[in-house]
Protein backbone atom coordinates (compact mmCIF):
# COMPACT_ATOMS: atom_id res chain seq x y z
CA UNK A 1 0.00 0.00 0.00
CA UNK A 2 1.29 3.64 -0.89
CA UNK A 3 1.30 6.09 1.41
CA UNK A 4 1.76 9.72 0.84
CA UNK A 5 3.83 10.77 3.87
CA UNK A 6 6.29 8.07 5.63
CA UNK A 7 7.45 8.44 9.07
CA UNK A 8 10.77 6.15 11.00
CA UNK A 9 11.08 6.65 14.46
CA UNK A 10 14.82 6.48 15.68
CA UNK A 11 16.63 6.95 19.28
CA UNK A 12 19.47 8.17 19.39
CA UNK A 13 22.96 6.66 20.07
CA UNK A 14 26.11 7.73 21.23
CA UNK A 15 27.86 7.16 17.83
CA UNK A 16 25.70 9.57 16.50
CA UNK A 17 26.29 12.40 18.97
CA UNK A 18 28.41 15.09 19.68
CA UNK A 19 30.42 15.53 23.40
CA UNK A 20 27.84 18.15 23.93
CA UNK A 21 25.24 15.20 23.79
CA UNK A 22 23.66 16.51 20.44
CA UNK A 23 22.83 14.91 17.50
CA UNK A 24 25.69 15.75 14.88
CA UNK A 25 24.82 17.50 12.04
CA UNK A 26 25.79 15.31 9.65
CA UNK A 27 23.71 12.45 11.75
CA UNK A 28 20.68 14.54 10.77
CA UNK A 29 21.37 14.64 7.03
CA UNK A 30 21.60 10.86 7.40
CA UNK A 31 18.53 10.26 9.34
CA UNK A 32 16.66 12.57 6.93
CA UNK A 33 17.99 10.48 3.85
CA UNK A 34 17.81 6.91 5.14
CA UNK A 35 13.68 7.84 6.00
CA UNK A 36 13.71 9.38 2.33
CA UNK A 37 15.30 5.65 1.33
CA UNK A 38 12.84 3.94 3.31
CA UNK A 39 9.90 5.99 1.58
CA UNK A 40 10.79 5.36 -2.11
CA UNK A 41 11.18 1.72 -1.86
CA UNK A 42 8.08 1.69 -0.61
CA UNK A 43 6.83 3.94 -3.32
CA UNK A 44 8.07 1.95 -5.81
CA UNK A 45 11.44 4.23 -6.87
CA UNK A 46 13.64 3.47 -4.07
CA UNK A 47 16.96 2.15 -5.18
CA UNK A 48 16.43 -1.50 -5.66
CA UNK A 49 13.80 -0.58 -8.35
CA UNK A 50 16.10 2.32 -10.00
CA UNK A 51 19.25 0.28 -10.18
CA UNK A 52 17.88 -2.06 -12.66
CA UNK A 53 17.45 1.22 -15.20
CA UNK A 54 21.65 1.84 -13.64
CA UNK A 55 19.56 5.29 -12.11
CA UNK A 56 19.72 6.46 -8.48
CA UNK A 57 18.72 9.48 -6.80
CA UNK A 58 21.31 11.97 -6.09
CA UNK A 59 21.19 15.32 -3.59
CA UNK A 60 21.47 18.66 -5.59
CA UNK A 61 19.98 21.73 -3.32
CA UNK A 62 18.78 21.49 0.58
CA UNK A 63 17.50 23.42 3.21
CA UNK A 64 17.34 22.87 7.16
CA UNK A 65 15.57 24.74 9.19
CA UNK A 66 16.21 23.62 13.17
CA UNK A 67 14.59 24.72 16.52
CA UNK A 68 17.21 22.72 18.55
CA UNK A 69 18.83 19.87 18.25
CA UNK A 70 18.10 16.42 19.92
CA UNK A 71 20.01 14.59 22.14
CA UNK A 72 21.84 11.14 22.90
CA UNK A 73 19.02 8.81 23.71
CA UNK A 74 16.19 11.07 22.60
CA UNK A 75 13.34 9.52 20.59
CA UNK A 76 12.99 11.24 17.57
CA UNK A 77 10.13 11.18 14.56
CA UNK A 78 10.87 11.65 10.96
CA UNK A 79 8.17 12.51 8.74
CA UNK A 80 8.86 12.26 4.74
CA UNK A 81 6.80 13.25 1.57
CA UNK A 82 7.19 13.64 -1.80
CA UNK A 83 6.14 17.75 -2.69
CA UNK A 84 6.73 17.69 -6.49
CA UNK A 85 8.31 15.75 -9.65
CA UNK A 86 10.02 16.94 -12.69
CA UNK A 87 10.50 13.73 -14.84
CA UNK A 88 14.51 13.96 -13.89
CA UNK A 89 13.90 15.87 -10.70
CA UNK A 90 12.00 16.29 -7.31
CA UNK A 91 11.67 17.24 -3.84
CA UNK A 92 11.20 15.77 -1.02
CA UNK A 93 10.06 18.05 2.52
CA UNK A 94 10.71 16.89 6.00
CA UNK A 95 9.40 17.13 9.53
CA UNK A 96 11.25 15.90 12.44
CA UNK A 97 9.45 15.78 16.40
CA UNK A 98 10.47 14.85 19.21
CA UNK A 99 7.50 14.56 21.95
CA UNK A 100 5.14 15.69 19.59
CA UNK A 101 7.02 18.68 18.99
CA UNK A 102 8.37 19.83 15.43
CA UNK A 103 12.08 20.79 16.05
CA UNK A 104 13.38 20.50 12.84
CA UNK A 105 12.21 21.39 9.36
CA UNK A 106 14.06 20.08 5.79
CA UNK A 107 13.31 21.22 2.01
CA UNK A 108 15.62 18.84 -0.63
CA UNK A 109 15.93 18.62 -4.66
CA UNK A 110 16.83 15.58 -6.37
CA UNK A 111 18.04 14.40 -9.13
CA UNK A 112 17.88 11.28 -11.26
CA UNK A 113 20.95 10.24 -12.34
CA UNK A 114 22.79 7.20 -14.60
CA UNK A 115 25.26 5.87 -12.34
CA UNK A 116 26.69 3.97 -15.56
CA UNK A 117 26.71 6.99 -18.07
CA UNK A 118 27.35 9.31 -14.70
CA UNK A 119 24.48 12.47 -16.15
CA UNK A 120 21.12 13.20 -15.24
CA UNK A 121 18.28 12.07 -17.23
CA UNK A 122 14.74 11.24 -16.73
CA UNK A 123 13.52 8.78 -14.14
CA UNK A 124 12.52 5.19 -16.15
CA UNK A 125 9.84 4.35 -12.97
CA UNK A 126 6.52 5.87 -13.11
CA UNK A 127 5.46 7.74 -10.30
CA UNK A 128 1.81 8.01 -8.92
CA UNK A 129 0.87 11.30 -9.14
CA UNK A 130 -1.67 10.34 -5.62
CA UNK A 131 1.48 10.55 -3.95
CA UNK A 132 2.28 14.21 -4.36
CA UNK A 133 1.73 16.81 -1.60
CA UNK A 134 2.58 19.36 -3.76
CA UNK A 135 0.98 22.30 -1.47
CA UNK A 136 2.77 20.92 1.61
CA UNK A 137 5.80 22.60 2.81
CA UNK A 138 8.21 21.84 5.91
CA UNK A 139 10.55 25.45 5.78
CA UNK A 140 9.67 28.57 6.17
CA UNK A 141 12.01 29.58 3.32
CA UNK A 142 12.58 26.96 -0.03
CA UNK A 143 16.08 25.59 -0.77
CA UNK A 144 18.59 27.90 -2.73
CA UNK A 145 20.95 28.69 -4.81
CA UNK A 146 24.00 29.74 -2.69
CA UNK A 147 25.87 32.95 -3.88
CA UNK A 148 28.94 33.77 -2.44
CA UNK A 149 30.64 37.08 -3.06
CA UNK A 150 32.95 37.79 -0.52
CA UNK A 151 36.14 36.31 -0.33
CA UNK A 152 36.86 32.77 1.74
CA UNK A 153 39.49 32.03 3.68
CA UNK A 154 42.25 29.05 2.58
CA UNK A 155 41.81 26.42 5.35
CA UNK A 156 42.98 23.10 4.03
CA UNK A 157 43.08 20.65 1.61
CA UNK A 158 41.71 16.86 1.42
CA UNK A 159 41.89 13.97 -0.75
CA UNK A 160 39.20 11.34 -0.81
CA UNK A 161 38.88 8.04 1.48
CA UNK A 162 37.32 4.57 0.58
CA UNK A 163 35.43 5.31 3.65
CA UNK A 164 34.08 8.68 1.86
CA UNK A 165 32.08 6.77 -0.81
CA UNK A 166 28.66 5.47 -0.60
CA UNK A 167 27.23 2.87 -3.10
CA UNK A 168 27.04 5.00 -6.24
CA UNK A 169 30.83 5.30 -5.72
CA UNK A 170 31.24 8.81 -5.05
CA UNK A 171 31.81 11.35 -1.73
CA UNK A 172 28.67 10.60 0.20
CA UNK A 173 27.18 13.86 0.73
CA UNK A 174 26.87 14.16 4.44
CA UNK A 175 30.43 13.84 4.23
CA UNK A 176 31.28 17.30 2.85
CA UNK A 177 29.04 18.59 6.07
CA UNK A 178 31.59 16.84 8.63
CA UNK A 179 34.52 18.20 6.94
CA UNK A 180 33.48 21.65 6.71
CA UNK A 181 32.46 21.62 10.17
CA UNK A 182 36.00 19.93 11.44
CA UNK A 183 37.48 22.89 9.81
CA UNK A 184 36.18 24.90 12.33
CA UNK A 185 36.86 25.83 15.88
CA UNK A 186 35.09 22.90 18.04
CA UNK A 187 33.14 25.51 20.63
CA UNK A 188 31.34 27.10 17.41
CA UNK A 189 29.69 23.44 16.67
CA UNK A 190 29.48 22.45 20.02
CA UNK A 191 28.28 25.84 21.65
CA UNK A 192 26.83 27.93 18.65
CA UNK A 193 23.15 27.61 17.95
CA UNK A 194 22.77 26.44 13.65
CA UNK A 195 19.66 28.62 13.37
CA UNK A 196 19.09 27.46 9.13
CA UNK A 197 21.74 25.40 6.85
CA UNK A 198 21.61 25.59 3.18
CA UNK A 199 23.81 23.42 0.89
CA UNK A 200 24.21 22.96 -2.97
CA UNK A 201 26.05 20.31 -4.21
CA UNK A 202 27.16 21.10 -7.69
CA UNK A 203 29.49 18.22 -8.85
CA UNK A 204 30.48 14.40 -7.67
CA UNK A 205 33.60 13.98 -6.08
CA UNK A 206 35.47 10.50 -6.31
CA UNK A 207 38.65 8.49 -4.96
CA UNK A 208 41.83 10.16 -4.57
CA UNK A 209 40.16 13.60 -6.32
CA UNK A 210 42.29 16.60 -4.14
CA UNK A 211 39.87 19.64 -3.03
CA UNK A 212 40.78 22.49 -1.32
CA UNK A 213 37.94 23.55 1.77
CA UNK A 214 38.04 27.29 2.40
CA UNK A 215 35.98 29.33 4.86
CA UNK A 216 34.47 32.89 5.90
CA UNK A 217 32.38 33.47 8.99
CA UNK A 218 30.58 36.28 10.92
CA UNK A 219 28.55 36.89 13.86
CA UNK A 220 25.50 35.36 11.88
CA UNK A 221 26.59 33.32 9.43
CA UNK A 222 29.43 30.85 8.00
CA UNK A 223 30.26 30.59 4.16
CA UNK A 224 31.75 27.18 2.93
CA UNK A 225 32.96 25.98 -0.38
CA UNK A 226 34.81 22.91 -1.57
CA UNK A 227 36.23 23.24 -4.75
CA UNK A 228 38.46 21.32 -7.37
CA UNK A 229 40.74 22.47 -9.84
CA UNK A 230 39.41 26.56 -8.52
CA UNK A 231 35.80 24.94 -9.49
CA UNK A 232 33.16 24.95 -6.76
CA UNK A 233 32.43 21.05 -6.11
CA UNK A 234 29.78 21.80 -3.04
CA UNK A 235 28.27 25.44 -1.02
CA UNK A 236 27.04 25.38 2.23
CA UNK A 237 25.65 28.62 4.23
CA UNK A 238 24.87 28.54 7.63
CA UNK A 239 22.83 30.82 9.59
CA UNK A 240 23.22 31.36 12.99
Amino acid sequence: MQTSIYSNTYALNFTQCYANGHLKYSELSNLLQLTASNHAELLGFGYREMSKNFQSWVLSRVRIEIERLPRFLEEITVQTWVQDFFGNRSIRNFDVYAEDKKIIGASSFWAVFNIKDRKSENLAISIDPRVILSEKTATKEPFRRIDIHHPLESTFTYTPKLSDLDIVNHVNNVKYTDWCLDALPPEIVLKEHFKAIDINYLKELKLGQTVALQYQQSDTEISFAISRDNRPIFLMHVTK
